[in-house]
Formats: C-alpha cells, sequence, structure tokens
C-alpha cells in the first residue's frame, strides 16, 4: 500500500473530524465559566454562551439573548457548509 492510498483512503476520516470539531468551534464549555463567576471577575470572565446566559437571566432581555443564540447557530452552519464544500473541491465529493 502506498502512502497516496493511505492519504487518500484517510480523507474521509479526517473530513468527519473536521465536520465534528468545527460544530463544537463556538462551544466553550460555558458551565466551567459560570461555576468560577463571581462579583470581582464578571466582567473578565464573559464568554458568549455565558454573556447570553446572563442577559436573559438578569436582566430579562429573552429577545436579544435569543438573537444571539440563532446568530451562532446561523455562524456555525455556514461554517458546517464551508468545510462540507472545501471537502467538495478537496475529494470531489461531499460528506454530506
Amino acid at each position: 500500500m502506498t502512502a497516496e492510498t493511505m492519504v487518500s483512503s484517510l480523507l474521509p476520516t479526517y473530513f468527519v473530524l473536521l465536520l465534528l470539531a468545527i460544530s463544537n468551534f463556538l462551544s466553550n464549555g460555558m458551565e466551567q465559566y459560570f461555576v468560577f463567576q463571581n462579583a470581582f471577575n464578571r466582567e473578565y470572565i464573559q464568554v458568549l454562551d455565558l454573556y447570553v446566559y446572563n442577559l436573559a437571566m438578569g436582566s430579562g432581555a429573552y429577545s436579544v439573548s435569543t438573537a444571539l443564540s440563532i446568530l451562532k447557530s446561523v455562524i456555525s452552519v455556514v461554517l458546517l457548509f464551508g468545510a462540507n464544500g472545501l471537502s467538495k473541491w478537496f475529494r470531489g465529493e461531499s460528506i454530506v
């Protein structure tokens, strides 16, 4: 088995793992930040998910927090379609 056939047989697995990594790109473990959040570090520890949570639960701005969550989902879908297009361009076939 040559190196070229080994690499070409690994490409589908690589692109599936790439899609999984991209889908998890904007999720950053908000639970850890939430646990360690206190009055002293509240303005420095903000990540997107924690900001949306604090916005909804603290001030009751449900529409803004919903819009931010939808925007995050749209960005994730655009990134996934971009990776799928990259797979189609690189391998000649798409993943989906």
